[in-house]
């Protein structure tokens, strides 16, 4: 719970041997069904400016960013929001 509308979603990792196989996004879709069916309307969450295959995956699931694309920031969280009653 992030606030009474939003929940966070952290330490979400794929173990590297099972990379690029879909299962990040799957993780991520679960987790906004269930996130929904407890009744938040929105997740938040943040990942680092050393993960862009992270960055990528956020982008492709929906998810807003909270920071400019364009010039990422070299150090401290990057925040994504998603708002589950448009994407479901």
């Amino acid at each position: 719970r992030y606030d009474a509308a939003t929940a966070e979603v952290k330490r979400v990792w794929t173990h590297p041997r099972h990379r690029r196989e879909g299962l990040g996004r799957l993780v991520v879709r679960e987790l906004e069904r269930e996130a929904a069916g407890r009744g938040y309307r929105r997740i938040y969450l943040t990942t680092g400016p050393r993960q862009p295959e992270a960055v990528r995956l956020y982008l492709a699931s929906g998810y807003d960013p909270q920071f400019d694309v364009a010039d990422r920031p070299a150090r401290g969280p990057l925040a994504f929001v998603k708002d589950l009653h448009l994407h479901m």
